[in-house]
């Protein structure tokens, strides 16, 4: 484990090769999202160093968080890093495949930074657990895609945050899911050299029936 400094969020991460390291997604995440002050409890999904949950958690001290990843040495090092940054009275983990092990699930607010690459031929050198954590399916927006199928399933009542990126999800991908009555705002744009990123916002409501 190799300790890393945040100084913007005044936070300290212990980090190694394992687990999937804060880049241009994971902060254009977390600095974009804004609680409600009113927010009880917030879920994040596969949240890898667990650092978008840490600075949240200390910009909302009054909201709880349950942190999921199916990395057992992810959870691990989250653990660790609760620790470090003294919030461990705050967040919950479990190591788990997405949400695949909660029932009846009751969260204001759910959040994931997903893998979102699309399949490609040069994937295939990257280790098993480095393609989890980066390659959605064979166009990049599959898992994405099965995780609104899951929620909308598991009658989840929710404000979900996840990101999109110009390599997986077009234009018209985006417009088809807004056909299927899906509640989708996007809430930032994020340009980078190779792509561009987007900050979804899908309220799970009753308007959401045809997922």
């Amino acid at each position: 484990m190799v300790r890393y400094n945040f100084p913007k969020y005044e936070i300290e991460l212990e980090l190694d090769d394992d687990i999937y390291f804060p880049a241009e997604d994971t902060f254009f995440l977390v600095d974009s999202i804004e609680i409600p002050s009113t927010t009880k409890k917030i879920v994040e999904i596969g949240s890898g160093s667990g650092i978008i949950s840490i600075v949240l958690a200390k910009n909302n001290p009054e909201t709880q968080f349950l942190i999921t990843d199916i990395s057992f040495e992810a959870t691990r090092a989250i653990k660790q890093n609760l620790d470090i940054n003294n919030i461990s009275n705050q967040i919950d983990i479990a190591c788990m495949d997405k949400l695949e092990a909660i029932h009846n699930l009751k969260s204001d607010i759910i959040i994931w930074n997903p893998p979102y690459l699309p399949e490609e031929n040069e994937e295939n050198n990257i280790s098993p657990l480095h393609k989890l954590m980066l390659v959605g399916g064979k166009k990049g927006y599959e898992e994405t895609y099965h995780m609104l199928v899951s929620l909308k399933k598991s009658k989840a009542s929710a404000t979900f945050f996840t990101i999109f990126s110009s390599l997986s999800w077009s234009d018209k991908d985006i417009k088809n899911l807004k056909k299927e009555d899906i509640n989708l705002e996007i809430i930032e744009k994020l340009s980078l050299f190779f792509e561009k990123l987007y900050l979804v916002k899908i309220d799970f409501c009753e308007r959401n029936e045809k997922l």
